[in-house]
């Protein structure tokens, strides 16, 4: 079972891969390569293999691929790889082998792994829309995500945060062309002309009248006034970004505007207020929050202060707006470069990574993740222990299954303070 099709090339050599199931790969590679190269080509993560040359165990992270070496990949943890990879068309097994082109007229194709609750385990699905029916599911998709958590009341006016640029394009498109299937609302676009380019504050303004938004702008002698600057934004930007840490230019940028907005926003009366944030922007925020251990609230909507901010683009991926501007409005899928002050250090961009690449390899993780935090921040109580009185294992009570609509049956009463599996096997009548 190859991966790839060799070539008749004397400066390629076969490399044999053996995973914990006991079955051989082969995988090609070049002279001179760098293993670490080898294994990041072929989606193997680094660590959860050893290398042999010549039967040797070798530093992977040090050699290159020599004419005269045998080389063997060894998995050293117990799960299927090759099968896995192959699910997701990142290695070309015979496991993936056969047409891939369902459709001649597919414009997306939407890849989910979906939990089943019934036996643990993943299922993968995919679906394949034409451009038609891929505009119609995603604003079908952006409507659902909206009513499915009430992100928008009957009634009442939102600010939306209007840079400009994609994000906030295509959530004014999709606040627009969705409104049937959404409660009454109103919305009146802020823009924050301070880091605009002047094309970008027309185009804002041109927008904001298209879909019959009220507009507002915020200039450079307002963010002045509310900051009670000595020097113009740029300056101070300047300063923070050259003089004390580059990694805080792309905050302080956000605090501005988002200073900026609240400040119009508060001048309004306005308690709600809408950023164009999507899938990748929210699970980025997750991870950073898991690594450098600081709070974070929401996922999809929060309070904040005297504001409630809502991101009604949660549902969608960036790739999947851009597609969607694309298929409506191909004259306005252009995204400029990103000012210098919104250039952040490797510390920002390493999270967005992250993210997309666990896209790849579990598509439809950020759904579960949002889930997640938000049973995480609704039903855990300070961590608390007990001992199972039937088999004496610690376990935690800090989950409380009453406020996630779970019912516990006779069978299963807290009372009894068994663990989880003493539980299973108590109502099982394993447990005599």
């Amino acid at each position: 079972m190859s991966i790839t099709q060799f070539r008749n090339d004397s400066k390629l050599i076969n490399i044999v891969f053996k995973d914990r199931l006991d079955r051989k790969f082969t995988i090609e590679s070049r002279i001179n390569e760098p293993i670490t190269t080898l294994l990041n080509r072929n989606h193997i993560p680094i660590d959860s293999v050893i290398v042999r040359k010549n039967n040797v165990i070798i530093d992977d992270w040090q050699e290159r691929i020599e004419h005269d070496g045998e080389y063997t990949i060894e998995m050293v943890r117990a799960y299927h790889l090759p099968d896995f990879l192959s699910l997701l068309r990142l290695w070309d097994t015979k496991a993936a082998q056969g047409k891939i082109k369902i459709r001649e007229d597919s414009f997306y194709t939407k890849r989910m792994f979906l939990h089943n609750d019934d036996d643990g385990d993943y299922t993968a699905t995919q679906t394949s829309f034409n451009k038609e029916e891929f505009v119609q599911y995603m604003e079908k998709t952006f409507s659902d995500g909206i009513n499915l958590h009430n992100l928008i009341e009957p009634g009442e006016t939102i600010g939306l945060a209007m840079s400009g640029g994609r994000d906030s394009l295509s959530l004014g498109y999709f606040l627009s062309n969705t409104k049937k299937d959404l409660p009454d609302f109103n919305i009146s676009s802020i823009h924050v002309g301070t880091f605009s380019k002047p094309a970008e504050t027309k185009f804002a303004n041109e927008i904001a009248n298209q879909f019959g938004f009220d507009f507002k702008l915020v200039n450079d002698d307002d963010v002045k006034k509310i900051f009670n600057l000595k020097v113009s934004p740029h300056e101070v930007l300047e300063f923070i970004k050259y003089d004390l840490n580059k990694s805080y230019s792309i905050g302080a940028t956000h605090v501005i505007m988002r200073a900026a907005v609240e400040s119009e926003a508060k001048k309004q009366g306005l308690k709600k207020i809408t950023y164009g944030l999507m899938t990748e922007d929210i699970m980025a925020s997750i991870i950073k929050s898991m690594f450098v251990g600081m709070p974070f609230s929401g996922p999809i909507k929060k309070s904040f202060g005297r504001f409630d901010l809502i991101y009604p683009l949660w549902s969608i991926s960036k790739k999947e707006l851009t597609l969607y501007l694309e298929a409506m409005v191909p004259q306005h899928n252009k995204q400029g470069s990103p000012s210098i002050f919104e250039r952040g250090a490797f510390s920002r961009d390493i999270y967005y990574l992250v993210a997309d690449t666990i896209e790849t390899i579990l598509p439809g993780a950020g759904m579960q993740l949002f889930l997640a935090q938000k049973m995480t921040n609704e039903f855990l109580k300070p961590y608390q222990y007990s001992e199972c009185k039937n088999c004496g294992v610690t376990y935690s009570l800090s989950y409380r299954p009453e406020k996630h609509n779970i019912v516990l049956d006779a069978h299963d009463d807290s009372d009894q303070e068994l663990c989880d599996l003493c539980k299973i096997l108590e109502k099982h009548n394993y447990i005599s």
